[in-house]
């Protein structure tokens, strides 16, 4: 690893017009003409073996996003409008993505708590840390939606993580350089026809079959990088809210940072300086962006950043 503040002032803290972008998601504008010639280069009818990469399953449907897949598979078990989707997650905080809960919404209602309305669970693998579902709930025999979007590529020792759903989603932007593109594997076919286009439904299974290919090597970067920022930030006095166990692969760096008004005050800050990142809600945090195309000078700007936009909005 490169050693601290190998940048200059200059080259950290640029002005407005020269800043970089540096998303959650390892999409970069590079990508754009490097997934146009992976497309091109594959053999014509190239054919995807889907559970080469995600596990045998009975049914593989391709989405425009992880949140459609997530919309499919509460179709799929026709819920009615009073019945309640639990909701499950690594740490049992607050914060859920509206992604999720305008999804659900749309359909039926939601609840932490389970209750006589209770008719589905949803279980949420964090930022790449896994979620474990207690034995009370699975002994409620319902049927459960695992979403592993930020989760690919983590596993726990007794290997439950994409095992323990009924219906497994993934959301394909989260872990490799795409725009777009999301699964849902399902214990039978499902009837949603979905928004992708027949060009992207040609199109999808060549980028993720190459992009699978070489996923190892993004899953130990992914590491890398969280061992990295956990460095820098110990510089600045900061620490993480999650440790790295073994067999996880973080899809973000989520910071301890208790102040909740500080930190919402800080997020258009570090947007403004291209670093685009959100606050854990209610969870004592804020997480920043982990993936595989980041450099070490990435990492160093953002740890800049946010020590420079912390203090000053004290």
């Amino acid at each position: 690893m490169t050693q601290p503040h190998q940048q200059s002032p200059e080259a950290l803290f640029p002005d407005e017009f020269k800043r970089p972008t540096l998303g959650m998601g390892p999409f970069e504008a590079p990508a754009l003409q490097r997934n146009l010639d992976i497309v091109r280069a594959a053999p014509a009818g190239h054919q995807m073996d889907w559970s080469r990469w995600f596990g045998a399953g009975e049914a593989f449907t391709l989405t425009l996003s992880g949140r459609e897949a997530i919309g499919f598979a509460l179709d799929d078990l026709a819920l009615p409008r009073d019945a309640e989707v639990l909701i499950v997650t690594t740490t049992g905080g607050p914060y859920i993505s509206a992604c999720v809960t305008e999804t659900i919404e749309a359909r039926c209602r939601w609840s932490r708590t389970p209750g006589p309305a209770t008719r589905a669970i949803l279980v949420i693998h964090e930022f790449g840390f896994p979620a474990a579902l207690p034995p009370e709930l699975t002994a409620m025999g319902l049927p459960i939606i695992e979403d592993v979007a930020y989760a690919l590529g983590s596993q726990t020792p007794d290997g439950r993580v994409g095992r323990m759903g009924d219906y497994i989603v993934y959301s394909f932007p989260k872990s490799m350089p795409l725009s777009f593109g999301g699964l849902l594997k399902s214990p039978r076919p499902v009837a949603g026809v979905g928004t992708l286009s027949d060009q992207a439904r040609r199109e999808l299974p060549i980028l993720v079959d190459h992009y699978m290919g070489g996923i190892e090597a993004a899953y130990a970067r992914r590491r890398e990088l969280y061992g990295l920022y956990t460095e820098r930030f110990a510089d600045v006095g900061f620490s993480p809210l999650l440790r790295l166990e073994p067999g996880i692969v973080p899809h973000a760096f989520i910071i301890a940072l208790p102040d909740q008004a500080r930190a919402t005050a800080m997020k258009p800050r570090l947007h403004e300086v291209g670093v685009i990142s959100s606050v854990y809600y209610g969870g004592g945090g804020y997480f920043l962006p982990n993936h595989q195309e980041l450099s070490d000078a990435a990492v160093e700007y953002i740890v800049a950043n946010f020590a420079a936009v912390h203090e000053a909005t004290a």
